[in-house]
């Protein structure tokens, strides 16, 4: 299985079904990604690089990704209110820095929100 797109390319994923979001933490409890798992088997992982700005990857399997050093340490944690669902992806609207770097996403799921950015070089999720 393998990388598909990066950055900007990897969030044409409108009308994609997703059955799980995932929280992907240290063994501290550190929120170090959040992962979009669709029901195709694809997943969308979106991370703080470290210029503080969103590394996104749209991949053909579920793994956590090896730049989560070491990736057997990570634990994924599902987020029940965003899962087992059967939601749509609506949108996925990238916002850019002044160097034009993507720093947030919104998603519209089914018409629930989720919002996951880089603040201060943190990675921040919120579900309204």
């Amino acid at each position: 299985m393998a990388l598909i797109a990066e950055g900007a390319d990897a969030l044409d994923v409108q009308g994609c079904e997703i059955f799980e979001v995932a929280r992907i933490c240290d063994g501290d409890g550190l929120l170090e990604a959040v992962q979009l798992v669709f029901s195709d088997g694809r997943s969308l992982t979106l991370t703080v690089w470290t210029d503080w700005s969103l590394a996104i990857e749209l991949r053909s399997d579920v793994v956590v990704p090896e730049y989560l050093w070491p990736p057997e340490e990570r634990v994924r944690i599902v987020i029940a209110e965003l899962s087992d669902l059967s939601l749509e992806v609506g949108q996925a609207v990238p916002r850019f820095n002044d160097a034009a770097e993507i720093v947030e996403v919104r998603f519209v799921l089914s018409g629930r929100k989720l919002l996951v950015g880089s603040t201060g070089g943190n990675l921040i999720i919120k579900i309204e």
